[in-house]
């Protein structure tokens, strides 16, 4: 069984591309694939192998593809959560050892499934992804974002070749989702198996929790984000390699200097510190100290979603610090396979 643990450099990976996604989906559609023209495929659908090969497999249609990201929205950021890891490492290994691609191999509810893991009692919503053939984390994010599969288009003559519905899309845009697990399988995989074959069999737990406080149901925001060396690929975005670890990240209440939260980027170099007890209407700031780097200040937005009870949910932040990297260029490389939707569950608090 897995043990909480930080992130791997690869997870937080997928992280910050899911975190990427929920900010700008649009934006995210132009790095996955290629258009010649809005909604025309280039000559090379995508300058990565294992996602262009995906794409011809299932037919996508690409002015459907276009059509759909058109209409997407933003969505606050995901913050990670071990317990959402442990619950998503064990059913990663469920499917490597019964060769299966399939929700409920235990037998048990997501639900279930993620109290084991230790999330808690204290969900509000839950929802899960499922991968079992990722040739890269950047493969299995472009399988999950475009949601390619409904029927293999290319050869059979029917579909669009996108998942109807993009589920898997849906689920990461879902904005009641406020924190994620990301499990590889950390058993090794049988020379044997024909669906469960990796090299990544991925698993997403998605979920977000609550407090009561004897007078609401609260459910805090989480600062999330990351603080990382761009020497890898010097592209203002976290790789693999350029986590740096032990940084301290504090929040001040902008107008006191009080400080109100602190944490340290992880080994990954990804930081999730919890904003227990802060509310809308006062400017925060948020400072990585030692890396030199500019403070930055944030607002909370909050809302009122209703679970049987009212919840005053405030949504997460995201905030990055990427230091100015010194020359240099190692190049990151990331067959199709069809990634399949997990079902969601929602509480009713009484």
């Amino acid at each position: 069984m897995a043990v909480a643990a930080d992130p791997t450099a690869e997870q937080q990976y997928l992280l910050e591309l899911t975190n990427r996604f929920r900010a700008d989906p649009q934006g995210e559609l132009a790095n996955l694939v290629n258009f010649s023209s809005p909604g025309v495929w280039d000559t090379t659908k995508s300058d990565d192998a294992s996602i262009a090969y995906a794409l011809n497999y299932f037919g996508t249609s690409a002015s459907d593809l276009a059509s759909q990201f058109s209409s997407l929205t933003a969505a606050p950021p995901l913050a990670w959560n071990s317990a959402l890891n442990v619950s998503a490492t064990n059913y990663s290994n469920l499917m490597v050892s019964a060769d299966q691609q399939a929700h409920s191999l235990d037998g048990l509810s997501l639900d279930q499934r993620i109290e084991n893991g230790g999330y808690g009692a204290n969900w509000l919503n839950a929802g899960e992804n499922l991968f079992a053939s990722a040739q890269s984390p950047f493969h299995a994010h472009a399988a999950f974002v475009i949601d390619w599969g409904d029927g293999n288009g290319a050869t059979a003559g029917y579909g669009n070749g996108i998942q109807s519905p993009a589920g898997h899309r849906d689920l990461l845009l879902d904005v009641s989702m406020k924190e994620i697990g990301i499990g590889f399988q950390s058993i090794a995989i049988p020379g044997t198996n024909t669906i469960a074959t990796g090299p990544y069999v991925v698993t997403e737990h998605l979920a977000s929790q609550f407090r009561y406080d004897g007078v609401n149901y609260i459910s805090d925001a989480i600062l999330t984000g990351s603080v990382f060396q761009d020497t890898v690929l010097a592209d203002a975005f976290y790789t693999p390699g350029e986590g740096l670890a032990g940084e301290v990240v504090n929040v001040y209440n902008d107008a006191t200097g009080i400080l109100v939260a602190s944490g340290f980027s992880n080994s990954a170099g990804g930081f999730n510190i919890a904003l227990t007890g802060l509310t809308d209407g006062t400017v925060y700031r948020v400072e990585a100290p030692d890396t030199g780097l500019a403070a930055r200040t944030f607002t909370l937005t909050e809302h009122t979603d209703d679970y049987g009870v009212p919840v005053l949910v405030y949504d997460n932040v995201y905030e990055s610090f990427a230091v100015v990297p010194e020359p240099g260029s190692l190049l990151l490389c990331l067959v199709a396979g069809l990634p399949l939707l997990g079902f969601r569950s929602r509480r009713f608090l009484s």
